[in-house]
């Protein structure tokens, strides 16, 4: 796997529009994205986007945190995805990050 294919669904809407966003007008949809997409199509898209790079990663994580932080049944599906990726996520970035984000409570 190359630093640009992400792991998991690589070839998901959601990830492919967060690899390609590179004006603010483009980062600015694919949060909006983020924000609106079904939990269940998110988690699945988890492991493509906890592997974007630095600066589409924190764009995700600003995301992830207001998602755990507003809805008890949301939050809790996403951080129990979160915890198995830490645990048996392929690629090693995505279970580092997603270890440091279960690591930082939500504010």
């Amino acid at each position: 796997m190359s630093d640009e294919d992400p792991p998991g669904d690589a070839f998901s809407t959601l990830v492919q529009s967060g690899k390609n966003a590179l004006t603010f007008t483009e980062m600015q949809a694919f949060v909006k994205d983020i924000e609106t997409r079904p939990t269940d199509r998110l988690i699945n898209d988890l492991p493509g986007l906890m592997a974007l790079g630095a600066a589409k990663y924190q764009l995700v994580v600003m995301v992830l945190r207001k998602k755990t932080r507003r809805d008890a049944a949301e939050g809790a599906a996403l951080r129990e995805r979160l915890a198995d990726l830490a645990q048996n996520a392929e690629d090693a970035s995505v279970q580092s990050r997603a270890r440091a984000f279960l690591e930082k409570p939500a504010s």
